[in-house]
């Protein structure tokens, strides 16, 4: 399944779906202790009850590996996930500008659609006002978790 050349809404559903219901990088309570040398952050919604902590694992400037826990609607939970995926061996830099232009996709700006595959699957979002911050807050707490490395690095 893949958005790169399709509109349909029933695709974008079901890659919500997928990676609501069966997410590569969500970690459970239990197993965080594993994440030591992991940079976090945590962020929650000012509307709902999604509270998300991204941990990521950078090294020479470098993505090495995302996870994320906490509680999430399908928006929040999926958009976090496919995001997580995506960064993977970026640099900082070019994940700021992946994260920055999701976001102004987000929030009815002008964007780059062309680099957005699945994530293009929330497009929409900034239609239903109660579903932006949603599909924000995973999102936010990557980019923080990053500004927060790079102020550490400093």
């Amino acid at each position: 399944m893949s958005l790169k050349n399709s509109n349909s809404s029933q695709i974008m559903r079901a890659i919500i779906l997928d990676h609501y219901e069966h997410p590569k990088n969500f970690v459970k309570n239990t197993n965080i202790n594993k994440l030591k040398n992991y940079c976090s952050f945590n962020t929650s919604s000012p509307s709902c009850i999604d509270n998300l902590t991204a941990y990521l694992f950078i090294k020479d400037n470098k993505i090495n590996d995302i996870k994320f826990s906490g509680v999430g609607c399908a928006i929040s939970t999926s958009s976090t996930d496919i995001m997580s995926i995506m960064l993977i061996n970026k640099t900082l830099k070019q994940a700021l500008n992946f994260i920055n232009n999701y976001l102004n996709m987000i929030d009815g700006k002008e964007y780059d659609s062309t680099k957005l595959n699945d994530l293009l699957a929330y497009k929409n979002v900034n239609k239903q006002i109660n579903r932006i911050n949603c599909a924000k807050v995973g999102i936010i707490a990557i980019k923080k978790a990053i500004e927060k490395y790079e102020k550490k690095d400093k």
